[in-house]
C-alpha cells in the first residue's frame, strides 16, 4: 500500500575531477581528455558535445587573456592535426593557473621528471629530476613539453616548447627539448 523504494542494483560515485586530471596529465590518457571536454559542455555549456565543450573553453581562454588567434582546437585530446596553439598562449595559461587557489593542485597533476608518469624516464639522474612538472605531447613529427620547473637557484619558471612538422626522429626531438629544459634548470646564465 505505501510507496516502494526503487530497486537499486548498483551505484558508483565517480572520482573527483582532480583525480581524472591526474590520469589525463600523468599518463596522457586521451580518452579521458575527450570525455572531459564533453562533460564540460554538458555541465557549463549548452550541450555535452565537442562543440559545447569548445564553446566553454573559448570563453574561459578569453577571460584569462588568451586571444583566439593564439589557438585552434578541434577536440579535447590535442590529437587532431588541426589543433594548434602557440607556446605563448600555453605559458599565459600556466601562469594564470599558478596564481589560482587551485594552482598547486593543478600542477600536481603533471608528471614529475624522473619520478612518474610520462616523464618517469626523462631527466633521471640529472639536476632536473624532481624539479620539472610538465605535460608531454607527441604525434608523428610533433613533440611538446609544457609546464613548470624550478632552477637550481630556486627560480620558478613556466615554459612551453612545441615542435611541429620537424624531420627529426622522435628520440632526437625529445633529446633536444630536454636539453633546452635542462639548460634552464641549471640556470647557467651570467647575472
Amino acid at each position: 500500500p505505501g510507496s516502494r523504494l526503487p530497486l537499486v542494483l548498483g551505484d558508483y560515485d565517480s572520482q573527483p575531477l582532480s583525480a581524472d586530471l591526474r590520469v589525463i596529465n600523468k599518463v596522457s590518457q586521451n580518452l579521458h581528455a575527450e570525455l572531459l571536454l564533453r562533460l564540460l559542455g554538458k555541465e557549463k555549456g549548452t550541450a555535452g558535445t565537442v562543440e559545447g565543450g569548445l564553446e566553454v573553453e573559448r570563453s574561459f581562454l578569453a577571460q584569462v587573456g588568451v586571444r583566439p588567434e593564439e589557438y585552434n582546437f578541434y577536440d579535447g585530446s590535442g590529437l587532431s592535426r588541426q589543433d594548434l596553439v602557440t607556446p605563448h598562449a600555453v605559458v599565459k595559461l600556466l601562469i594564470y593557473a599558478h596564481h589560482q587557489p587551485w594552482g598547486a593542485s593543478y600542477a600536481d597533476t603533471f608528471p614529475v621528471a624522473g619520478v612518474d608518469g610520462s616523464l618517469v624516464e626523462r631527466f633521471s639522474k640529472t639536476s632536473g629530476q624532481g624539479r620539472i612538472q610538465a605535460k608531454t605531447g607527441s604525434l608523428d613529427h610533433v613533440n611538446a613539453l609544457s609546464g613548470y620547473l624550478t632552477t637550481v637557484k630556486g627560480e620558478h619558471v613556466a615554459f612551453s616548447i612545441l615542435s611541429n612538422n620537424h624531420n627529426l626522429t622522435n628520440r632526437r626531438a625529445i633529446e633536444t627539448i630536454d636539453s633546452i629544459v635542462q639548460t634552464v634548470v641549471d640556470d647557467d646564465r651570467k647575472r
